[in-house]
């Protein structure tokens, strides 16, 4: 319990940058993930492809191969930045898949009666989208958006294991020159990753209640 007691500024800072982390990259992944969901319903063959085609990829690419890629790869290739940005970038990259399936699946829900109800009132296909698909696209994918976030956050723990300094990290360092108390440092790291999914969870129920209610 002593080497928890002894490093709590070296917990807090891997849980400040693990939240970061999950805050940058699922802000981009999300705004990534409505645009590929977009290009999926658009009428233009070639965006939906494109869409098809990265959403395919991403999903069947492991993401601790992805983050290998990105992190040690990337600037073999010429891209110089920090881990943290690499990890930033991958996550990004990778999770936009995902969020695109869940905005997806709220638009499918979608009435198809809206659709010709917005044709026979006038509206562009442009208009359509942003004031009639994508408010109730995004409102229907609440509870499949909070889940991938959820699961967001649990692969942000493999950055940790590319040298990235987050909450996972922190403990692999601890672990190094603690050889004694793995148990007790794993089991105060999951603690913390719980501080973070838990209250998340239950946003997400609250939200989902919310949304139903509202509709």
């Amino acid at each position: 319990m002593n080497v928890i007691i002894d490093n709590l500024d070296v917990f807090w800072g891997g849980f400040v940058k693990t939240i970061v982390l999950v805050a940058l990259s699922g802000v981009m992944s999300l705004a990534a993930g409505v645009i590929l969901a977009s290009f999926a319903i658009s009428p233009v063959p070639l965006l939906q492809r494109f869409s098809a085609v990265y959403v395919a990829v991403m999903r069947n690419i492991p993401a601790a191969a992805h983050l290998f890629f990105t992190i040690f790869i990337l600037p073999l290739l010429g891209v110089r930045l920090s881990f943290f940005a690499l990890a930033t970038i991958g996550i990004t990259l990778y999770f936009a898949a995902y969020y695109c399936d869940a905005v997806r699946s709220g638009i499918n829900a979608i009435g198809q009666g809206q659709l010709e109800a917005a044709r026979a009132i006038g509206l562009r296909k442009g208009q359509t989208l942003r004031l009639i698909v994508l408010p109730q696209g995004m409102s229907n994918s609440v509870p499949p958006l909070i889940n991938t976030t959820i699961a967001l956050v649990k692969v942000t723990a493999i950055a940790g294991v590319f040298g990235v300094t987050e909450l996972f990290g922190a403990m692999l360092q601890l672990i190094n020159t603690n050889d004694s108390a793995v148990i007790p440092l794993m089991l105060f790291t999951g603690l913390l990753y719980s501080a973070i999914t838990i209250p998340a969870g239950l946003a997400a129920a609250a939200l989902e209640r919310k949304v139903a209610f509202a509709s």
